[in-house]
């Protein structure tokens, strides 16, 4: 159903030419000091930078290109001169006990940045490899969920708005931005056609690259070879030139997607502002590593893998948590797909078990058709963490669903709901704690490493009971 709720808007997006807004709060946290990082790669140098682009929100950008990016000293040149910048902006974050966020242009960028930071750490240049490791902090963090440390301006768009493309359309920033505020008096797919002929990725135009980029980066080693200086400078700043060209548009994109989701017009968040303390936390912790001298492995061991994992589930269901509270798009997601239950209070007593022992029984009743309960489930009141239920029954009427409950947790609160109510149920408030529990957990379990994860494999031990006659039989007695 929350598919069929995009598909609606996507439709309504079409038949108006315009994207409309699906959700009324910020789904981003939007750092005041955000970093915009725009960089483009040379066509089959996936882990080069021939242009950057680097500033923040209503800055103009400082911009570095290097005529060849495959001459190594050239472009360890420009990552040092990257280097100081993010130095600064990360002892910054330190001291005021917050964390760096990343600007990039889209997914596609995002990745060329992640790539980079896993290369550049293993290179031979001291410089060279602390910026890889600044950068890594932001690549690690991208795929967890609710992350806020490396944004791609794609997603967070597609995040607030739909359009009337494909989502794979969507990934092209100057397309996204057209539909998001087309040009008044122009067809929408002309406006879109005309977009799409600027490069918003990590590569130049294929056509841009054979016709120009190619011949000037040509011209300029052949001044070099010759030893011609005079020539050199004139190709290398034509080559500038170039660049630029490709590289401002992306970066003033990137911009106008921070300034659209900086809006007042979008109400506040209070997800966000668990998500921000703990990517403050999990900062803190990456930078005190690098401190004390920890180094960065380019594979996980197994059991840092096996820490991610957990990590990375339980940052799943505490996003979901949060957002199905204080995010009134995603709980009404959740109640259109059946994840939150939305029902009527129809019933609700106290019944007496024993001396001074008493138990709260509930009813409920909802319509809803895509319902994923049973028996045993525990569900949370999202407007009161004090109030759990606990299902004992679901029964289908015709249209309705009538679901039967114990209070486990909030009898007091229960017994003060009125009949009539309407109750929003789901997952229980998020535990952000639960993580690091689980870890000292898995770390007294993974102590002794199990014979079946061992060098040496224990002698057989034979069992000294007698065979019976019928094995069949025998198991069959067993059940």
């Amino acid at each position: 159903m929350a598919d069929l709720l995009n598909v609606v808007a996507r439709m309504r997006a079409l038949e108006q030419g315009q994207a409309v807004r699906i959700v009324s709060q910020r789904q981003v946290l939007i750092q005041p000091g955000a970093q915009i990082l725009t960089m483009l790669s040379m066509a089959g140098e996936d882990t080069s930078v021939h242009a950057v682009a680097v500033g923040r929100l209503g800055v103009a950008p400082r911009i570095k290109v290097v005529a060849d990016p495959r001459r190594r000293d050239d472009q360890y040149e420009l990552l040092r001169w990257l280097l100081p910048h993010f130095e600064t902006y990360y002892a910054q974050c330190r001291a005021e006990g917050t964390f760096p966020q990343i600007w990039v242009s889209s997914d596609g960028a995002l990745g060329h940045l992640d790539t980079l930071a896993d290369r550049l750490r293993f290179t031979d240049d001291q410089q060279v490899q602390r910026l890889g490791e600044l950068w890594t902090y932001a690549g690690e963090r991208s795929p967890i969920a609710g992350q806020q440390a490396l944004i791609s301006a794609t997603s967070a768009l597609t995040a607030h708005f739909a359009t009337g493309q494909q989502e794979t359309e969507d990934e092209h920033l100057g397309a996204l931005l057209t539909w998001i505020e087309p040009p008044p008096g122009r067809d929408i797919f002309a406006a879109v056609a005309m977009a799409e002929q600027q490069p918003m990725g990590a590569k130049t135009d294929p056509r841009f690259d054979a016709d120009e980029l190619q011949p000037a980066v040509a011209l300029f080693n052949k001044a070099r070879k010759d030893n011609d200086v005079r020539a050199q400078d004139f190709h290398a700043g034509l080559i500038q030139q170039m660049m630029e060209g490709v590289i401002r548009p992306i970066y003033t994109a990137t911009q106008k997607g921070m300034a659209i989701l900086s809006d007042p017009r979008w109400q506040h968040n209070a997800a966000l502002v668990s998500l921000g303390e703990q990517e403050a936390s999990n900062f803190a912790r990456f930078m005190e590593a690098r401190d004390e001298g920890h180094r960065l492995p380019y594979h996980d061991s197994a059991k840092a893998a096996a820490f991610k994992i957990v990590a990375r589930e339980r940052t799943v269901d505490n996003v979901e948590a949060a957002f199905v509270r204080h995010d009134h798009a995603a709980r009404e997601r959740g109640a259109e797909s059946g994840t939150v239950l939305r029902g009527t209070l129809v019933d609700r007593q106290k019944v007496r078990l024993a001396p001074r022992i008493f138990e709260t029984r509930m009813v409920l009743s909802t319509a809803q058709d895509s319902l994923h309960l049973r028996a045993g489930d525990e569900l949370w009141h999202l407007d009161d963490p004090k109030l759990c239920i606990r299902v004992t029954e679901v029964e289908r009427r015709g249209p309705i669903s009538w679901v039967s409950a114990i209070v486990d947790k909030g009898k007091r609160a229960a017994l003060q709901l009125d009949i009539g109510n309407v109750l929003d149920l789901g997952p229980e408030n998020p535990d952000w704690g639960a993580t690091v529990r689980e870890f000292a957990q898995m770390h007294t379990r993974l102590a002794s490493a199990p014979w079946t994860h061992a060098e040496v494999v224990p002698p057989a031990m034979p069992s000294i009971r007698p065979r019976p006659n019928d094995l069949l039989a025998a198991v069959e007695r067993l059940v």
